[in-house]
């Protein structure tokens, strides 16, 4: 097939959203689709280099990136969080104007709206009357508003996107046509899936957000030894909507004969609280904040801990989890969202989210339990390695082409190298000015 991704967020030398952008237009590739990736210059070193080192690969010569950019006073006002939805928006009028040329020349078989993955957003791409892949994509979930005292500046981060959220769902001639239209709609939760049959779409499918790169997964189910400390891991960006304050709540009231160390991974907007939040529920010495750091330092962190701690009150589905299943760490979380809709209920264990109370004593609980059964606690990491294993990169384009075979969509190769059509596309517009670079990007608001 001809492809068009359209992916606003797209880096392979990133994590999230970003990596999820490339992935699904790079995995495309790799089984033999031609693929026209739209996406922002914010992310085009990191596609260059990996082309580069990676150029003897078949996919790299089906695979073509183009980077539409916006008007220099849109980058402007970029700064502001407001100039971040403007700057989405804009973009994506301007990738829909500039497909249509390519469609004329490629004659696309599929449009994939990858990324962003939030199903309130939209995109313009419906227009061009081929079948559209949207998603995966949540946004619908909420933070309990119970849960108010562990989000520090909560009218900013939920009231303020809850009241933007309703505008679009009311307003946004786009974003119900978007739906309508849509061939497919994945949605990386109940909610989110709900949802966007409410607003009209015709076929939807609960498909995760996230995917594992088989490089990070170990080769074998990792065994633990026994430590007389139980090991807790978190590991996030510090957003308000993560919780953290939640997880450190909850360790207060473990009992006293439970010896363990909270490791916390992650910066971000709350980093300067961080040490008042430890001090203020007596956790000083048995919580250690390393901030920010590799990747390659998550993993080997996930591999030493015992137990994957996390209390995220608003998230599709947190891409932590998955890197914790695949190295075999059990799981502590809340039954809620994408975490209720995805996770195994082999491989962790998720407490209630009826009140602060009962969701931080379940989870004290829940780590006193892991300490008194280590067994238990091994099957539990076995249960999430194996699921793991499911969810590569590799398995989620199979599934994704079976879905859309279920649709009748042909998953057939063109016969067309990639290099005749954009030739033929380059011929026809070859005197257009070239398009003006902007600086990078900065992420939307977590979902």
């Amino acid at each position: 097939m001809k492809v068009l991704v359209s992916a606003y967020a797209c880096n392979p030398a990133q994590g999230g959203e970003s990596g999820n952008g490339f992935h699904w237009a790079w995995g495309m590739a790799q089984r033999g689709h031609q693929v026209w990736c739209f996406t922002t210059p914010g992310g085009q070193a990191g596609i260059k280099a990996f082309l580069a080192a990676n150029a003897d690969e078949g996919a790299v010569e089906r695979i073509q990136f183009i980077y539409p950019t916006v008007p220099g006073w849109v980058q402007f006002l970029y700064r502001w969080q407001f100039g971040v939805y403007l700057h989405y928006f804009i973009w994506q009028f301007a990738v829909w104007r500039l497909a249509r040329e390519y469609d004329r020349a490629v004659d696309f078989d599929l449009v994939h709206h990858a990324t962003y993955s939030s199903l309130k957003m939209g995109s313009w791409l419906w227009r061009l009357g081929k079948p559209l892949v949207y998603g995966p994509v949540g946004g619908a979930q909420k933070a309990p508003i119970a849960f108010r005292q562990y989000l520090p500046d909560w009218f900013q981060t939920e009231t303020l996107r809850s009241a933007f959220t309703w505008l679009l769902l009311k307003l946004d001639f786009n974003l119900h046509q978007n739906l309508r239209h849509a061939a497919l709609v994945l949605a990386s939760n109940d909610e989110s899936a709900a949802l966007a049959r409410r607003l009209g779409a015709k076929r939807v499918e609960l498909f995760l957000d996230t995917g594992l790169s088989e490089s990070f997964r170990a080769a074998t189910f990792p065994e633990r030894p026994g430590q007389p400390v139980l090991q807790l891991l978190w590991v996030g960006r510090l957003y308000p909507n993560k919780a953290l304050p939640l997880v450190l709540d909850a360790l207060s009231q473990v009992g006293a004969r439970v010896p363990f160390q909270l490791t916390v991974l992650g910066d971000g907007p709350m980093r300067d609280l961080v040490p008042g939040w430890i001090a203020q529920y007596g956790l000083v010495g048995r919580v250690t904040w390393r901030g920010g750091v590799p990747w390659t330092e998550v993993h080997t962190a996930m591999l030493s801990h015992d137990v994957f701690l996390f209390g995220s009150l608003r998230d599709s589905f947190a891409s932590q989890f998955m890197e914790a299943l695949a190295t075999g760490l059990p799981i502590i979380t809340l039954n809620h969202q994408g975490a209720r809709t995805f996770l195994p209920d082999a491989a962790a264990i998720k407490v209630s989210v009826e009140s602060p109370a009962v969701a931080t004593a379940a989870m004290a609980r829940a780590v006193e339990y892991v300490y008194d059964h280590p067994a238990e606690r091994r099957a539990m990491g076995r249960a999430g390695y194996e699921f793991a294993l499911c969810q590569t990169w590799p398995q989620r384009l199979t599934r994704l082409l079976g879905l859309l075979g279920q649709a009748g969509i042909s998953p057939a190769v063109s016969a067309l190298p990639l290099a005749r059509r954009h030739h033929r596309y380059q011929q026809a517009h070859h005197h257009q000015k070239p398009r003006r670079p902007s600086p990078g990007r900065q992420p939307l608001p977590a979902e």
